[in-house]
């Protein structure tokens, strides 16, 4: 690769393209590009998924769309984070929205995941993340697809124009139409219930990618806020959003449950790192759920 940069006289691209189309590896080596990408790069000068975009990943997509923990854990693995999975490399297509062991395998073998550790090779257990960002892109583009095709009558991109204008009203009545559409009991179940509602709204926000930080789970103040959406413009509106399930046995109503998640801001001071950065127009939103049941506030 380092021949390729010179001779092409890109070398001061040199990190870019790494981070784009690096990651790989074959047996002990790492460091391997994708060799259709690179080509295209080369032939186009623009970083961009090439080698993402030569099918239509309707396999991937209707893994996303039919396995809750599968979900899950994607959103970790767009965070950047390492996750330990079963990745049968014996991979049976049909059906394999029905067993996960599959799917990883699938993702695995087929260069959407790479293995970063052998955990047990007897019972195909490997530690595995994203490649490079051009597979990090394709995961973002089938979560942003797969809100679009969900939102009946109510296009993705007007809902966040709603969230970011402070419209919450209507931000608040077409998030619930979606949570109707979307969620099945199934997918909330008590044990990942807040986890899956996380993933589920920053799933949501890849929208928003172009004018906004999207943070999740960092430390601010003396707690870790649930997301921050922070403007690349100090000027646009920032937010700080915590999620909460109804707990029954502390709490009767979702009313509980928001008040709640209110005193949990305010005595964390989530807001403090954007304060400490010059961000003043801040809006604190709480969301509380219960099965398919959401109700949001906003604090001043």
């Amino acid at each position: 690769m380092e021949k390729v940069l010179k001779d092409f006289e890109i070398e001061e691209n040199k990190e870019e393209i790494k981070r784009w189309y690096d990651g790989y590896r074959i047996g002990d080596l790492d460091g391997i590009y994708n060799p259709w990408s690179i080509l295209q790069y080369l032939k186009n000068r623009k970083l961009m998924p090439y080698w993402v975009n030569t099918s239509s990943n309707d396999i991937i997509k209707l893994i996303l769309k039919n396995s809750s923990t599968v979900k899950e854990k994607i959103e970790r693995l767009l965070k950047g984070e390492t996750i330990e999975v079963v990745a049968d490399q014996e991979t049976v297509i049909v059906g394999i929205e029905n067993n996960e062991d599959n799917i990883w395998g699938l993702l695995v073998g087929t260069g959407y995941l790479k293995i970063e550790e052998e955990v047990n090779i007897s019972e195909s257990r490997y530690k595995v993340k994203i490649p490079n960002y051009e597979i990090k892109a394709l995961f973002q583009n089938i979560i942003r697809d797969w809100f679009r095709d969900k939102v009946i009558g109510n296009d993705l991109n007007t809902i966040l124009k709603d969230l970011i204008t402070l419209n919450l009203k209507e931000f608040e009545k077409k998030f619930k139409i979606l949570v109707e559409q979307m969620f099945s009991f199934m997918d909330v179940g008590k044990n990942t219930a807040e986890n899956f509602y996380h993933a589920f709204v920053l799933g949501m926000l890849v929208g928003l990618k172009d004018s906004y930080y999207v943070n999740s789970n960092r430390e601010s103040g003396i707690g870790r806020y649930d997301i921050m959406l922070e403007p690349k413009d100090k000027n646009a509106n920032s937010f700080i959003m915590e999620f909460k399930v109804l707990e029954k046995d502390e709490e009767k109503t979702l009313e509980d449950t928001i008040e709640n998640a209110k005193r949990q801001i305010e005595e964390k001071k989530y807001e403090e790192n954007l304060r400490e950065r010059g961000f003043t127009n801040i809006t604190k939103m709480v969301f509380a759920f219960s099965g398919k049941q959401v109700k949001i506030e906003t604090m001043e």
